[in-house]
């Protein structure tokens, strides 16, 4: 029994970081509530879970707030970038509806195409900004190509929420049971799941000195921009 409480114990580690994903997920859910910093408290999350799945956390507040203040400029700009575009989707998406015949079904065809490259960039952008140092433009080009060189962990990520959220809203009960979940830990829970996978790809793009190069990686291999990435980390 006294195993059992023991701090070092699988149960204790366990409800410990289950305690951990509740205070983030609470903090990343008020820091949204003004939507214009839901960019910002995103990259946050993914600060503190990108380094929860390495070991390296040390105070989840303090490195919450942390990763929010030092990215917040960049990470707002970039979500403004995306709501703008998701609301011109949307509205494109709603206009195809009205077209007549074919014209309607390839529209509709188009505007679902431009979604799903939409949501790769958006699934991989956050994550990125957060780990890397890069401008704007590098940082949009980089989430793209490293999600679709790394296509089925990035259909894995976009997926695995939407059925989540589907069944969600699948029943009265399922909204109120769902709800309460993804209020207490289930934006962090999904966050920390991301970021194990995260941890796998970064890997192939950091720099040497940090990690060692994956297996079946060129040496040499860098993406673009990544150069301004490390000098603008090295000048910080």
């Amino acid at each position: 029994m006294s195993s059992f409480f023991n701090l070092d114990s699988p149960i204790m580690r366990f409800l410990s970081r289950v305690c951990d994903l509740i205070i983030l997920n609470l903090l990343t859910i008020a820091c949204c509530i003004p939507v214009i910093t839901a960019g910002a408290s995103v990259t946050a999350l993914f600060s503190v879970t990108l380094k929860m799945v390495k070991g390296e956390e040390a105070y989840i507040v303090k490195g919450f707030f942390k990763g929010f203040k030092e990215n917040f400029k960049q990470s707002t700009i970039i979500w403004l970038i995306f709501a703008v575009l998701g609301f011109f989707l949307f509205l494109d998406y709603r206009a195809a509806v009205l077209l007549p015949g074919n014209l309607k079904s390839i529209f509709q065809v188009l505007i679902g195409a431009i979604v799903v490259l939409y949501l790769m960039v958006f699934t991989y952008i956050f994550p990125y900004v957060a780990r890397f140092r890069n401008d704007i433009k590098n940082i949009f080009k980089n989430s793209l190509l490293i999600a679709v060189l790394n296509l089925p962990w990035t259909l894995l990520m976009i997926l695995c929420p939407v059925v989540l959220a589907v069944v969600t809203f699948l029943t009265t009960a399922t909204l109120v049971y769902g709800s309460m979940l993804w209020v207490l830990l289930g934006f962090a829970t999904v966050a920390y799941c991301n970021s194990i996978i995260f941890r796998k790809v970064f890997a192939k793009y950091e720099p040497k000195e940090e990690e060692e190069t994956t297996e079946g990686i060129p040496e040499d291999y860098s993406l673009p921009g990544e150069d301004e990435a490390e000098e603008e980390s090295a000048s910080k």
